[in-house]
Order: structure tokens, then C-alpha cells, then sequence
């Protein structure tokens, strides 16, 4: 069995299977100062690649989604083969000197590479390639690409809407993108070496004259020394205003820094909130008094990781017959909690966006009242159809670093024959209860069936089904507990004990060597309605987060305070702030694209749904994408969120 594969590619990993990189120039004899020039400038290379992740050389890289980012800065286009070769899972870190080893052994893409690889696709070798023809490649060969980003690619490629893309010209678009990376990288590293070097200077050196008098009453410079002026301490410029030195104070707080270094960009601004423990505060929820007396209904779902990180969930559609007053709750689904009364530390966050189905712009609204572990949403919705979308940010339910040491054992040998472990069974039962989606206690062909999809990526068709209703104990025209667990023991003993495919379908489900499910988070939905009966429809899996992603810039945009960032006409910053969570949103109304910098490393006791809180988005023109979603570390400690925003 095989969990299906979405992982995210690059044009040049196509190139791995048509070529080999055969171009590499073989070393040719130098002179000592050419060798030492070249030895340099790659070291250089490496030291802004890798500065510009971490910080300085001393530091070390942490993830593969650094090692990833690290490579891009430089002008490599690493595949997942080729991150999953430098990292792997025995990986705690990479230090500088292992960077530049790996920097020695994978060469830059050049133009020649791309244009080769493209030049398979292209049959009739006329320059240029159709979109079907692009498409069939991507999502079938080397590291699969999905529709969604096949799509996207080729919107930015194809300039002219002709349904062909011109691979020449849209090479040279990409290689100026790497440029535009490495030369920032190298900005970057140049403005931490200018920094440390007057950090280094004397206090004496960095006055105007250096005389005993200057420093009877110390000011900051306010311009780089110059050895052209040669002025008494009379003749000081008069200090700034008061009103040039305060700043107004807002909520979110936002303080104007200057830059310790000359920047290519306007100076940043800072964004400052602080927020009190979140398990010390006390919200009034607005939840109905007589909520006994209204129609309810429950479903179950689970958020999963893909292969490529990404966060994949159950849809629903729930149909209203009437116009009505909905109360909307969605909380975590703990199946073994000894106190059901004692909060869960730092749950996980579970919130669900609310669309009108069928219609352009139908975002309604989302879960965001914080009760506990829920995420409640009270509103009034006419009759009618809406889609149901789960959503979590992503800033606690994380990849696992590292396997258990120790491994359970899923099957046990009695008398010869194989059976399931205690530990397995118990395990099994917890699954069957995260797929019984409705809580009858049964598992219906389409519940099954996604489960099936899964863990095996294939569809439980007619006859998979008849074997199903031939072999296993069934109710109601359903898979009881029993027959789930039946049909997981023939798997075992089919295997002569083997456990190779058990693992992979815990793995599928979210769930570690020690059997603890880490990377996968069950979740319960509950629908009122004051007025009608409401019905919940399973719809499958959410595979494409597009509506979700557009539904949360919808409503940062909307509740968020907005601010316009220096320096980048038309490019407004959102920001949304809870009890519980802080939100950020850029919106770009230029007709080009733009990067904003929102450097949050200097928080206190926060945790970001990106791999690292310095992040730079790159917004398209006339788009709005989310920055980043920030939730406390340790809710029952204070938290403090920092944000230097900076459009590059």
C-alpha cells in the first residue's frame, strides 16, 4: 500500500529524467590569484546564502526547510531527492562549513540545463510547448507537481493567454528570478558586515571630532562620521524636535525604527503587541441560553499532512431549509483524556470558514470566538447551501522531528499463529473511531472508502466492496469495529507477519513508531439551528486550500487594522489580533509584484505557521496573500508579538 504523492517540483527536477548534468566544466589550470579570486567569491556565495536564513556563520541550519531556502538564495533549484540526500531523518542540524560541501556538490542551474530539458518535451521543436503538454509532464514525471501549481506556473509564464508557452523566454524570466534571490542574499549579507563594523568602531571613533568634549553629553549620529568637518563641540546641530522623536501609540502598537546599516529599501516599521496569558482570560461566548432546545448535529473529521507539508482535511456541505439562527462550534477530539474537565495545553487550533456554495465572493464567516478548545461562530444564515471548510494554521500541529526510539510490536505469534498486538488493537479501535465521520458506530462504504484513499491512494470500487461484504462482520450494510479489525489481522497473517504495510497505513494516518498520532489531528464539528432542522454532508477531502487561504485574506482585510507600508505605494499591511492569535495579511494593488519582509524573530513566546518567523512574502499584482498566523508558544505564559515589516 501507497499514500498518494503531491509533492511540490521545480521545472529543472524534470530535467533528472531525460539528462544527466554532463556539462560540468572540468577544472582547468589556474593561476594561485585567479584560484584564491574564485575561491572567494564562492565563499561569499556561501556565507550570504547562509546568513541571510540564520543570521551569521556561527549558527547553524535547522531544518530542511532552511537547508531548502539556503540553496535557493545561492541559485540552486533543489529537488526533494536531492534535500532528502542532505537531510535526512538522523539530520539535527547543518553547519557552515557542511553548507559549503553542499554547495561544492550541487551546481547552479544554468539556462542550458532548463532549455535541455524543456527541449524533450517539446516534439516538434518549434520553441514552444502547450499547456496540456506542460501539464501532462509536470503532474506525471520526476517529482510530481499538483494542479494547483501547475496552474499557477503557467499563469505567470504565459504572458499573452495563447495557450502556449514560450520555454526560451520563460527560462530567462526564472534565471532573473534566482538573480533577484542571490543578489538580495548578498544585500543582506553586506548590510550585517557594514552593521558589525561600526558596532566594532570605539565610541570615540564614531564622534565627529573624537575629543574628550564630544562625549560630555552623547548623542546618537545622526550621519556616518566625516573627516571633511572638523567641528567644536559649540557647534553641535541643534538635537530633533520632540515631535520627530515621539511616536503616536495605536493598537497594534507601531514603532518607526531606523535601519543600524544604509538599506535598499525605505526604512521598516516595527509592530508591537503584547498579550497576557491566554489561559487566564476569561471571553464571553455568545452561545444560545436554550441551545438544548435547538436541532443539532455532529461530525467528525481529521486535518492530515501530505507529503509535501501541506495540511489536507474532510469538506462539508450543510443544507439549511430555512432561514435560521446557527450556532457554529468546531474543538480538537481528544479519545483518551483522563479529565474531561482539565483543559488541554496549547490545543490545536481548529476553525471553520463558512462559505455560500454556488456563489462568486460567498465567504460568510469563521469560527473565531475562542471558547476553551472551541472556536465558536454564532450568525444568521438564510436557507440554502454552504460549504463547511476546516481549517488549522499550521502553527501547532508540526512534522515530527525525529521517529521514537522505541518501536511497538503490531503482531504477536500464539501457537503458531499471528495475531494483533493489545497495543494495535487498541490503536485500530482509535481509528475506526476518527473514521465513523457521523458517530453511528459503523463505517459506511464512503467513510471506508476514504480511508482506503488514504492510506493506499486507491478507491474502493464495486468489487473491493463485495470482498468487503464477503469477508468481514457488517451491520446495517456497514463495517462494524469487529470486521475493521478482522480485516487489518488477514492483512497481518497475508504478510506471513510482516508489518511493512500495517506501518505504512499508521504512518498515512498520522501516527508514530510508539503509536502516538503526531501528525494528524481528529476534530469534531457541531451545527444549531434555532429555526430548521440542518443537514451535514460529507464532500470528501479538501485537497485544494485556494477558497480556504482566499476566505482568510477576506476577513483579515475586512477586521484587521490596515496600515500602508513605506516605501511600497499600494501595498497595505492587515493586521488581526485575538485574545488568541495575532494574523497578518498583505494586500498588493500594484500592477507588479512585491515583497514585504515581516521579520518576527524578535518575539517573545510565539510560534508561526511558517517554517521560520522571518518570512518574506511575495504578493502578485493585485492579490493578497497571508503573511503569517501567530499563536503563543505556552499559552499560560505572556507572549509578544514583534513584527519589522519592510518592503524589499
Amino acid at each position: 500500500m501507497s499514500v498518494r504523492s503531491r509533492r511540490s517540483n521545480s521545472v529543472s527536477s524534470q530535467k533528472s529524467d531525460v539528462s544527466d548534468r554532463s556539462e560540468r566544466r572540468a577544472k582547468s589550470p589556474r593561476s594561485e590569484t585567479s584560484e584564491r579570486e574564485l575561491s572567494e567569491s564562492f565563499h561569499t556565495e556561501c556565507r550570504a546564502g547562509f546568513v541571510a536564513i540564520v543570521g551569521n556563520t556561527k549558527e547553524h541550519i535547522k531544518s530542511r526547510d532552511q537547508l531548502q531556502q539556503a540553496l535557493q538564495n545561492t541559485g540552486r533549484n533543489p529537488t526533494n531527492q536531492i534535500l532528502d540526500k542532505y537531510w535526512t531523518k538522523s539530520t539535527v542540524y547543518i553547519n557552515f562549513d557542511e553548507f559549503c560541501d553542499i554547495m561544492r556538490k550541487e551546481k547552479a542551474t544554468t539556462k542550458g540545463d532548463l532549455i535541455k530539458a524543456f527541449r524533450t518535451i517539446d516534439i516538434n521543436g518549434d520553441g514552444y510547448i502547450t499547456h496540456d503538454e506542460l501539464y501532462r509532464v509536470l503532474t506525471q514525471r520526476g517529482e510530481k507537481m499538483s494542479r494547483d501549481e501547475v496552474r499557477r506556473l503557467i499563469d505567470d509564464a504565459d504572458c499573452n493567454n495563447d495557450g502556449k508557452l514560450d520555454y526560451g523566454e520563460f527560462c530567462s524570466m526564472m534565471l532573473a528570478t534566482v538573480e533577484k534571490c542571490k543578489k538580495q542574499s548578498m544585500e543582506k549579507l553586506e548590510k550585517l558586515e557594514a552593521k558589525r563594523h561600526l558596532d566594532r568602531r570605539p565610541s570615540s571613533a564614531r564622534s565627529r571630532d573624537g575629543s574628550p568634549g564630544d562625549r560630555q553629553s552623547p548623542k546618537p549620529a545622526s550621519r556616518p562620521p566625516s573627516r571633511a568637518r572638523d567641528e567644536s563641540p559649540r557647534e553641535k546641530p541643534p538635537s530633533r524636535p520632540s515631535s520627530a522623536r515621539s511616536t503616536p501609540r495605536a493598537s497594534p502598537k507601531t514603532v518607526a525604527k531606523d535601519h543600524d546599516s544604509p538599506q535598499p529599501s525605505p526604512r521598516g516599521q516595527v509592530t508591537e503587541i503584547s498579550k497576557s496569558p491566554v489561559a487566564k482570560r476569561k471571553v464571553k461566548v455568545p452561545q444560545p441560553k436554550n441551545i438544548e432546545s435547538w436541532n443539532h448535529v455532529q461530525r467528525k473529521g481529521c486535518f492530515h499532512f501530505e507529503e509535501d507539508g501541506t495540511i489536507i482535511s474532510h469538506e462539508y456541505k450543510m443544507e439549511l431549509p430555512h432561514s435560521s439562527n446557527v450556532w457554529i462550534t468546531v474543538q480538537p477530539l481528544y479519545l483518551h483524556r483522563e479529565d474531561k474537565d482539565e483543559p488541554v495545553d496549547n490545543p490545536v487550533d481548529t476553525t471553520v470558514v463558512v462559505l455560500r456554495d454556488g456563489e462568486r465572493d460567498s465567504f460568510i464567516q469563521f469560527t473565531d470566538i475562542r471558547d476553551g478548545e472551541k472556536h465558536c461562530l454564532r450568525c444568521d444564515l438564510r436557507s440554502g447551501s454552504y460549504r463547511l471548510l476546516p481549517f488549522t494554521t499550521g502553527c501547532r500541529l508540526r512534522r515530527r522531528k525525529s521517529q521514537p526510539k522505541q518501536e511497538v510490536p503490531l503482531v504477536v505469534t500464539k501457537s503458531g499463529e499471528i495475531e494483533l498486538s493489545r497495543p494495535f488493537r487498541d490503536t485500530l479501535t482509535d481509528i475506526f473511531e476518527i473514521l465513523d465521520l457521523d458517530g453511528n458506530g459503523l463505517l459506511s462504504r464512503e467513510e471506508f472508502n476514504l480511508f482506503q484513499v488514504r492510506t493506499s491512494g486507491e478507491e474502493v470500487d464495486d468489487e473491493a466492496w463485495e470482498v468487503v461484504e464477503e469477508n468481514f462482520e457488517l451491520k446495517k450494510g456497514e463495517l462494524t469495529r469487529k470486521g475493521f479489525t478482522d480485516l487489518n489481522l488477514m492483512e497481518a497473517q497475508d504478510n506471513e507477519g510482516d508489518t511493512e504495510e500495517l506501518w505504512v497505513t499508521l504512518s498515512s494516518m498520522g501516527y508514530n513508531k510508539a503509536l502516538r498520532q503526531d501528525e494528524a489531528c481528529p476534530f469534531v464539528i457541531d451545527i444549531y439551528a434555532e429555526e430548521c432542522k440542518p443537514k451535514l454532508v460529507l464532500e470528501g477531502l479538501l485537497e485544494d486550500s485556494e477558497d480556504v487561504e482566499d476566505a482568510m485574506c477576506r476577513f483579515i482585510t475586512s477586521k484587521g487594522d490596515p496600515r500602508e507600508l513605506k516605501g511600497g505605494k499600494d501595498v497595505v499591511l492587515y493586521t488581526y489580533s485575538t485574545d488568541s492569535r495575532i494574523s497578518t495579511a498583505v494586500e498588493n494593488k500594484a500592477g507588479r509584484k512585491a515583497a514585504v519582509q515581516l521579520d518576527c524573530s524578535r518575539s517573545k513566546n510565539c510560534s508561526s505557521h511558517r517554517a521560520d518567523l522571518d518570512y518574506t512574502a511575495e504578493v502578485p499584482p493585485r492579490k493578497t496573500t497571508i503573511g503569517h498566523h501567530i499563536l503563543p508558544s505556552n499559552e499560560r505564559q505572556e507572549w509578544i508579538y514583534r513584527c519589522k515589516e519592510a518592503v524589499l
